[in-house]
């Protein structure tokens, strides 16, 4: 898998494109009001939310025309006639507070709304992200000595549980949890990568971590220059990160964090709780935890943003993320076709590394539904050979 760090640089094509854009919706203060057409499926949560959507579809577009904020992935082609194929996004840096709804319609399952604003009253979008939420899914950890935690209830699933809320909490990542454990190989993480793979795949999940409990043990730790030991428990906890397409190991990382003043918790106290911290032990844990997240955060941010495709009709294509991953309309994405008839392998005869992948084209978001979004594949005649699984990406690559 690829890294391509994004910047906020544009080439000349790219700049010139996006000036236009701007120029070609500048409305002088005081016109009529701005227009825009938003549009959302009908499904089960019924028209009121599919209003809503539409809603929110269209003051996006309108914000875009006032003012707009874009990234673009960063890299060069090696291939001297290979077409670039490359990723922007155009978000809004504008929002509009007041709007009126002008018309409501329905074709078959689709929603359309259109609303009006005065464009004088558009104010500063405070909060743009233009950062991508990669999607995760965490396992239960193994603990490799069970009786040394005997005094903490469940913290095999409970502390993946915390790791997963918190890094969804902090609006980089969309996690969820699995009840299926990967079993770390004999010197640390599986070398299982069919199960992992397997994992993501029932996740839809780009990211697959895991993790070892290594050490609960306690100790005495010298104190006043040696002369007495005081009660103290150390942790040390394995975090795993893998790549959920191929099932190779992307990162691992160790933390150990030591508490000083007890030797027990007691399972009265809830995993994460305010009384859990409160003891030396458990403070002890949760460093370790925050740590390991802070670290695991570091290794997946350099890594593109990917997502499969679920479903072709025609020209356009259906992929697994949707505005809760921060895609918006407008966005570009690269399409990659994976051939599994070409595996890559390392070391291992038995592992593959992954498989070839060739660029395709590139897919603009014309639509976006909270789980998934609805695209537009360029060039058309690249659509033939689009099929559910191929992925996209955040990424520039170098077309055939």
């Amino acid at each position: 898998m690829r890294s391509n760090k994004p910047a906020r640089v544009l080439g000349g094509a790219s700049l010139a494109l996006l000036l236009a854009l701007l120029f070609a919706f500048q409305t002088p203060a005081g016109a009529a009001p701005a227009e825009a057409e938003g549009v959302a499926l009908i499904d089960q949560g019924g028209k009121a939310q599919a209003r809503q959507l539409a809603i929110r579809d269209a003051l996006e577009q309108l914000g875009l025309r006032s003012a707009a904020r874009v990234d673009v992935a960063a890299g060069s082609g090696t291939k001297p006639s290979g077409k670039v194929l490359e990723s922007s996004r155009v978000q809004p840096g504008a929002e509009f507070d007041n709007y009126t709804v002008v018309r409501e319609w329905q074709t078959g399952q689709l929603l359309h709304v259109r609303v009006a604003v005065k464009e004088e009253e558009a104010r500063p979008r405070g909060n743009v992200n233009l950062a991508y939420r990669k999607k995760i899914v965490v396992t239960p950890f193994h603990v490799r000595s069970s009786p040394q935690l005997d005094d903490i209830d469940n913290i095999a699933t409970r502390l993946p549980h915390e790791l997963q809320r918190r890094m969804s909490e902090s609006g980089k990542f969309l996690g969820k949890d699995s009840p299926y454990v990967i079993a770390p190989g004999t010197v640390g993480p599986a070398a299982d990568t069919a199960a992992v793979r397997r994992l993501a795949a029932m996740y839809e999940s780009q990211f697959v971590i895991s993790g070892e409990i290594v050490d609960a043990s306690n100790f005495g730790k010298p104190a006043y220059y040696g002369l007495i030991k005081k009660d103290a428990r150390r942790i040390e906890i394995a975090f795993y990160v893998h790549d959920g397409l191929t099932g190779a190991l992307l990162a691992r990382r160790t933390v150990v964090a030591e508490g000083v003043g007890e030797r027990r918790i007691g399972r009265d106290k809830p995993f994460g709780s305010a009384s859990f911290a409160a003891t030396p032990f458990g403070g002890a844990i949760m460093r370790a935890l925050d740590e390991g997240i802070a670290q695991i955060a570091q290794d997946i941010a350099p890594l593109p943003f990917m997502a499969k495709v679920v479903q072709v009709q025609g020209e356009r294509i259906f992929i697994d993320a949707g505005s809760t991953s921060s895609v918006t309309p407008g966005d570009q994405l690269v399409l990659y076709r994976s051939d599994a008839r070409q595996q890559v392998y390392g070391s291992d005869p038995l592992v593959p590394l992954g498989t070839v992948e060739a660029p395709l084209g590139t897919v603009s978001i014309v639509q976006v539904q909270p789980g998934f979004a609805i695209g537009r594949i360029e060039p058309a005649s690249a659509a033939k050979q689009v099929s559910a699984g191929d992925l996209v990406r955040f990424d520039v690559a170098v077309g055939p």
